[in-house]
């Protein structure tokens, strides 16, 4: 079963970022838009994990790599290809709107 990876530390991250593409998901575990938001990247990974690696951060818990990319609201979700941001959204996207964002 395809999961969505947990971010533990500053390496770990740098190497997800690091890959072809991938799309992190920061937020807290207490925030009901995260919640949700990680409800739906669970869905989509299941349909999307043979062209990106999808994780996610907690912000609280990594706050020095929450200040390195210049979180300000959560969720935000940013698009890496090979360690360079590419594209950035916040707030609580859809199924839909995710679909729309890898594609463009």
């Amino acid at each position: 079963m395809v999961e969505l990876l947990t971010v533990s530390n500053s390496l770990e991250f740098e190497r997800i970022i690091q890959q072809e593409l991938s799309l992190v998901a920061f937020g807290t575990p207490w925030s009901y838009p995260c919640r949700i938001q990680y409800k739906i990247l669970v869905h989509f990974i299941r349909r999307h994990s043979d062209i990106l690696a999808i994780a996610r951060i907690d912000v609280e818990r990594h706050q020095r790599i929450a200040r390195k990319c210049n979180i300000q609201t959560v969720p935000t979700l940013i698009i890496y290809r090979k360690s360079k941001e590419i594209k950035r959204t916040v707030g609580l996207q859809s199924a839909e709107t995710l679909h729309d964002f890898i594609r463009t």
